[in-house]
């Protein structure tokens, strides 16, 4: 993934304007124009252990069907993206019959020939997954499987962005954030060696994921209470 491409989404995506809501919504209907998918969804999840879920935003009813699916049986692709903390390519449905036997043929049956999930995550929090779907088989290409970690990346910071505070994509907020979180962005930074950029990102994404207010985890920063590991 290079840097001007990212640059060159963002400029895309935020053409349309709105929040982090409509960020999503942006990234999904990108993800079928840039990726060449037939459907993409976002799934937000919560509770530190992801059993709290919903669809953020999905462009089509194939998409939804394919949540309700794994939500159902307890498997699939998007499950294993969030258990693994990696993207799960499946290039052709035909070949994993025996990997998912409650979601493949219903999912084949729905008109799926390949599926790919990401998660969206910071260090070892996530927070969701990015799930595509083709109704044709096929590899996503190194193009394409490019653009869509860049939008995972980014999807990952509009969910972020649902929590108040400053947006992590701007590091222009540092003159009038919160007292509490300044000061426990700079612990941060100096313990993991991390930008302010990466460190504020690192405390919202602990805060979401545990369901803790943001200014709370500050103060349990600062107070030496917390200390947020390498991967968290």
């Amino acid at each position: 993934m290079t840097a001007n491409r990212h640059v060159e989404l963002l400029v895309l995506l935020e053409s349309g304007g709105g929040d982090p809501t409509t960020l999503l919504k942006r990234v999904c209907e990108l993800c079928v124009e840039v990726c060449a998918v037939s459907g993409a969804a976002v799934t937000v999840r919560g509770n530190g252990d992801g059993t709290a879920q919903a669809v953020a935003y999905a462009t089509d009813e194939v998409s939804l069907a394919l949540d309700d699916l794994q939500r159902t049986v307890g498997e699939g692709p998007k499950l294993a993206a969030h258990d693994s903390g990696g993207p799960v390519l499946i290039a052709d449905l035909a070949t994993t019959d025996a990997r998912w036997l409650g979601f493949t043929p219903a999912a084949r049956a729905a008109g799926v020939a390949a599926v790919f999930s990401f998660p969206l995550q910071v260090g070892v929090v996530r927070v969701g997954t990015l799930d595509f779907y083709r109704g044709s088989a096929g590899s996503l290409s190194r193009v394409e499987l490019r653009d869509a970690l860049a939008l995972a990346d980014i999807a990952t910071h509009a969910v972020l962005d649902d929590l108040r505070g400053p947006d992590p994509m701007d590091i222009g907020w540092l003159s009038d954030v919160h007292a509490v979180v300044h000061q426990a962005t700079g612990v941060i930074t100096v313990q993991l060696n991390l930008s302010m950029h990466d460190a504020l990102l690192r405390i919202r994404a602990h805060a979401y994921a545990h369901q803790t207010p943001l200014d709370e985890v500050s103060r349990q920063i600062i107070g030496h209470h917390l200390r947020l590991e390498t991967g968290d």
